[in-house]
């Protein structure tokens, strides 16, 4: 029976799910996730967990960005090739994954090349409308499920295969709780940053493409930052974590005094 998240870490950022993920990292292994929603639900936070776990979950130098998240196939498969390693990788609203199109070539060849990609050591995230919509094929090859009950809580499970039957049966791993990222902007600021750039206008506002390039480079960074710091502050502040709880997190590389001096400045 799966045991409601403990008052004392709400959102079981610590609990049997992270411990996996840590330990698949420590061995340079990767994970794949699918993501559901109960009943086929709109609206309840599927994209919003994905994000939240993105930030978390994503130890690559350059950390999370919304330049790691598409719905089309195609790129979401690319991403297995050119991020690199440790990064979080998101597929939003795979219907052309569903079960539906089981049987099409495209499916065939997705998950030939999602198999392959177990070497690259990145965690895939695809979003699916609801359980029933699974590919066969793509459940084979998952870690994890995660169905969101409704928003802000979801159930976590590990993947398993029986030993001499060959069927996959689920094990609850734990709960999860996470707050509110309708208001992070990494998604909108990331592209005005660089259309602003790019668009100069007059030529005496001319730079070059060099420039342009540092320039981008650092509203990135910026970007990340003010995300990380939006993230810790949501973590500090909306739930009973101290601040050496959140320095603890694999993505966090800051002592607890600069955690708290963060969330208490974004109040």
């Amino acid at each position: 029976m799966a045991v409601e998240p403990s008052r004392s870490l709400p959102g079981g950022l610590k609990g049997e799910f992270f411990q996996d993920i840590a330990k698949r990292k420590r061995e340079g292994r990767d994970a794949k996730i699918l993501l559901t929603a109960k009943d086929g639900q709109t609206g309840v936070g599927k994209t919003n967990l994905s994000v939240f776990l993105g930030y978390l979950l994503d130890t690559s130098e350059a950390g999370f960005s919304a330049a790691k998240v598409t719905n089309e196939p195609e790129e979401f498969l690319e991403f297995y090739k050119k991020l690199e390693k440790g990064s979080v990788a998101i597929m939003d609203e795979a219907e052309q994954f569903d079960a539906r199109r089981a049987q099409t070539n495209k499916n065939v060849d997705a998950t030939q090349k999602w198999q392959m990609a177990r070497v690259r050591e990145i965690i895939g995230i695809v979003n699916l409308p609801s359980p029933e919509e699974i590919d066969s094929r793509f459940e084979r090859l998952a870690d994890y499920w995660i169905n969101v009950e409704r928003r802000g809580k979801a159930k976590v499970y590990k993947k398993h295969i029986h030993n001499t039957k060959r069927q996959l049966y689920y094990k609850t791993m734990q709960w999860i709780e996470w707050p509110n990222v309708d208001e992070w902007s990494a998604f909108q600021n990331l592209d005005a940053a660089k259309n602003d750039l790019l668009d100069g206008g007059h030529s005496g506002d001319w730079v070059r493409e060099s420039e342009v390039e540092e320039r981008i480079e650092k509203a990135r960074k910026d970007e990340r930052q003010k995300e990380r710091d939006g993230w810790i502050a949501a973590l500090y502040n909306e739930t009973p974590m101290s601040g050496g709880d959140i320095a603890r997190l694999p993505t966090i590389d800051l002592d607890p005094s600069r955690v708290r001096q963060i969330a208490n400045r974004d109040r």
